[in-house]
């Protein structure tokens, strides 16, 4: 189950419970009924299946700043209890090459970025930050492109203040070695910060923060990472079996 018992997290993050085998169809809106979500201040939602061993939950818009939830599951004495923090969300332009900062409904910081180049277009949508890492070595032959040093395309980099966006490997990191920033898409996929600008960002951020990246056309599933806003609310509904929460 994510997220961590007794954590805090930001506004897109939803309730993950995966389980051990797959679950039949006829059982889902049973199962759904099970796992009892209440929140402090009131909030409805609803569970939704991505697949046939993982449903999540998630309300309508994100979760309001300072929300306490809590997970009953079944009769047992199991509990899932987390909170939201700020509401920070991350807006990204792939064709002004921009990122904007926003906290608790205001822009705070307008920070210049680069995304993917073409034929490595970074994925679009509404994606939570999945992870925070301090330091990655990212090279080419990690992505299948090029394991020999000096072959084309080839590369071996040390970048740090990385975000995970998807579990595919879309992050938001420093890129001392890209000049375009602001200008043009050079990257394989990853959003690109100044070293200061990405250090600034990994102060303010939190896992569950929502960044939403716009101007490509190469959309994020919602199953690689926590990609379930990029769901409107009536397809998430489409995959709920027994809809709407209130409890």
């Amino acid at each position: 189950m994510t997220p961590d018992n007794g954590s805090k997290v930001g506004v897109a993050m939803p309730v993950r419970v995966n389980f051990g085998s797959a679950v039949a169809s006829t059982n889902r809106a049973a199962i759904e009924r099970a796992m009892k979500v209440t929140t402090t201040p009131h909030v409805d939602g609803a569970w939704s299946w991505v697949d046939s061993t993982t449903v999540d939950f998630r309300p309508q818009g994100f979760w309001p700043a300072g929300t306490k939830v809590s997970v009953q599951f079944g009769s047992t004495s199991r509990t899932l209890d987390f909170s939201i923090g700020d509401d920070h969300e991350i807006v990204v332009d792939a064709t002004t090459h921009m990122m904007s900062v926003y906290e608790n409904g205001t822009l705070i910081k307008k920070l210049a970025s680069g995304t993917g180049e073409p034929g490595d277009a970074t994925y679009g949508g509404t994606m939570a930050i999945m992870d925070m890492v301090p330091h990655i070595e990212m090279t080419s032959c990690a992505i299948g492109l090029q394991c020999t040093k000096g072959g084309p395309g080839w590369y071996d980099l040390q970048t740090y203040h990385d975000l995970q966006l998807t579990d595919s490997g879309t992050f938001i990191h420093s890129a001392w070695w890209d000049n375009s920033l602001g200008k043009a898409n050079i990257s394989h996929g990853c959003v690109h910060l100044s070293e200061a600008d990405a250090a600034y960002l990994w102060n303010i951020v939190q896992v569950g923060d929502p960044v939403t990246i716009n101007g490509t056309n190469h959309k994020v599933s919602q199953s690689n990472g926590y990609a379930d806003y990029t769901l409107s609310w009536s397809q998430w509904l489409s995959n709920s079996a027994a809809g709407v929460q209130v409890f």
